[in-house]
């Protein structure tokens, strides 16, 4: 990227090299109230606001630099950058292209790309915008992390790992080249390894959720089941959305006439669900899953546990103590809840997030409907509710699944 030369580029350059992002926006502020109209400092203050989580004024002053310029390569990239933070991977797409139509040689570009096809389970186009951005910088320490990441997802494990210890070459005392290393590791089925890169990435940088995500990825992959489960939903992110929905049904179809198959087919299915809030709860009882998972984990996995918790404990108590379609319902809508539960903390990051989440309070009122309605001895309006909220349960499974 090229910035035309002004007074105060320098100063604000060397701000954001020592991650001192609000001097940085101070400084850049101060600049714009001088010359509301330099585009440079505008993009660059987007970043600086990026950097300290003030998304949307960061796509602001972004959009504003490419209203001001729309030659200018760097706005575009600063747009994909946000975009990318807030989970837009088709605008962050769109903005990287754009900042490569107009500037095709510059390799923090080619990263980015190649790092939202990795996202995508695009893993040859993220590995040829890799290549491509090694030839325009071949010390680039973050591209050979991509580029090693790129050859793991493909399976060509000897070759990520020389592309791995390329990168820490380069940049042994970056976090994201450290963290890099940790997630081709862990990729190539070596969570202890994996592990290590990741303690030494946060301890480079304790804020980088790219490494602490990788910690919980790892320490969740000494459990073998979790690590078999991992590299099978490596692959199928690698398949269209038709080709994964098409496997499952597929799949489904198969072990109705096949019915050896509706063990693994059903073991599939709940591990697709509950996988990753099984074994987020079980590093509640490691000292190291502990300090690894964020607040946001924590809470999820106290939701899961409560209801999970909930519903064994009365469908155990109808079973052997309190024979009351009321605690039978209790314990069959505290687990039905589940899915919705763990459906919407996966699509956290989508548009259907929402979609979910009210779908998911829904199923709750129709459930606590079905109880409420065996408590006071209405059992067929109940039977109905309890029908309905199971019919929901499994609609929403069909339409959520591979969302």
């Amino acid at each position: 990227m090229a910035l035309n030369s002004t007074p105060y580029l320098p100063r604000v350059q060397l701000l954001l090299s020592q991650k001192r992002h609000a001097l940085a926006a101070t400084e850049l502020r101060r600049q714009l109230g001088e010359d509301p109209h330099d585009f440079v400092a505008h993009a660059l203050l987007a970043v600086c606001l990026l950097e300290q989580e003030q998304l949307a004024e960061a796509q602001a002053e972004a959009e504003l630099a490419i209203h001001l310029a729309p030659e200018y390569d760097f706005a575009f990239y600063a747009l994909a950058l946000i975009e990318d933070r807030q989970h837009h991977p088709k605008q962050a797409l769109a903005a990287i292209n754009e900042a490569l139509a107009l500037d095709p040689n510059d390799a923090d570009y080619y990263h980015l790309l190649g790092q939202l096809r990795l996202q995508s389970g695009q893993w040859q186009a993220a590995l040829q915008a890799a290549e491509t951005g090694l030839s325009l910088d071949a010390e680039h320490a973050d591209l050979h992390g991509l580029h090693a990441r790129a050859l793991a997802r493909q399976g060509r494990t000897q070759e990520a790992g020389t592309a791995a210890r390329s990168a820490l070459g380069y940049g042994a005392d970056s976090s994201i080249t450290q963290a890099q290393a940790g997630w081709v590791a862990l990729e190539t089925n070596r969570p202890a390894e994996a592990q290590a890169h990741f303690r030494e990435a946060l301890r480079l940088d304790p804020t980088s959720d790219f490494a602490r995500e990788g910690l919980v990825e790892a320490l969740k992959a000494r459990f073998w089941v979790y690590r078999t489960f991992m590299r099978f939903t490596y692959w199928s992110a690698s398949l269209s959305d038709g080709a994964r929905r098409g496997m499952f049904i597929g799949l489904f179809v198969l072990s109705r006439f096949m019915r050896p198959l509706l063990i693994p087919y059903l073991a599939l299915v709940y591990m697709s669900w509950f996988s990753d809030s099984i074994f987020s709860s079980l590093l509640r009882f490691n000292a190291d899953g502990r300090l690894a998972l964020s607040p946001e984990q924590t809470r999820h996995s106290n939701q899961f546990l409560a209801l999970l918790g909930v519903g064994v404990a009365a469908l155990i108590t109808y079973a052997t103590a309190l024979p009351l379609p009321a605690v039978q319902s209790a314990g069959y809508v505290s687990l039905g809840l589940l899915f919705p539960l763990v459906g919407t903390w996966r699509l956290r990051h989508s548009p259907n997030h929402a979609r979910s989440y009210y779908a998911g309070v829904v199923l709750a009122v129709m459930g606590v409907a079905a109880i409420g309605l065996d408590i006071v001895g209405l059992g067929e309006l109940a039977n109905w509710a309890f029908s309905a909220f199971l019919i929901g349960s499994i609609g929403y499974v069909w339409v959520f699944a591979l969302s």
